[in-house]
């Protein structure tokens, strides 16, 4: 991931996740130093955390955050940590205790990419009439008239049709 789509990126998690998670996300950039976040984190009524721009940290900042790791995790929180590859390795020789929180879970983003190909798509989408009964217009429909059933599968649908603009928040 390169510094030009980052905020692409950001806005993409940020809805994503609110839509999918239904809570507040906060986006703390770590440009400020390792305090400076956890000041954020820890003044942050948000539920969800998206922590980038940490990019610029070295290794004496990445042993800090180590040393406050259990500091993160105070309120519950979930979060996604946004890196490079080159920082995900400074994390590991450095921040071992912090690494092994993220190492189950970390993955690379191929900015661009679709998540699923046109045929796991339609799959998808067929499985899901298939599930309900109904067909995509109906859904649509359904929506619009803001009588649409809570099942996520039904955000997930409206999704794949790229109709999240009928998931009510």
């Amino acid at each position: 991931m390169t510094n030009s789509n980052v905020d692409e990126v950001l806005e993409d998690l940020q809805a994503g996740i609110e839509i999918l998670v239904e809570c507040e996300v906060d986006s703390i950039s770590g440009e400020s130093g390792v305090s400076a976040v956890f000041e954020r984190i820890h003044n942050s009524v948000a539920d969800y955390l998206l922590l980038w721009n940490l990019e610029t940290w070295n290794p004496n900042d990445w042993r800090h955050l180590d040393s406050l790791r259990s500091r993160l995790n105070h309120k519950g929180r979930g979060g996604v940590v946004i890196l490079s590859s080159q920082s995900l390795r400074v994390i590991g020789t450095n921040a071992p205790n912090f690494f092994s929180w993220l190492s189950p879970r970390v993955y690379a983003l191929n900015h661009g990419a679709d998540l699923l190909t046109d045929a796991e798509r339609e799959g998808r989408l067929s499985a899901l009439r298939e599930w309900s009964g109904q067909s995509d217009a109906e859904v649509i429909a359904l929506a619009e008239a803001k009588e649409l059933p809570t099942e996520p599968e039904y955000g997930e649908w409206l999704v794949l049709l790229d109709r999240e603009d009928l998931i009510e928040r």
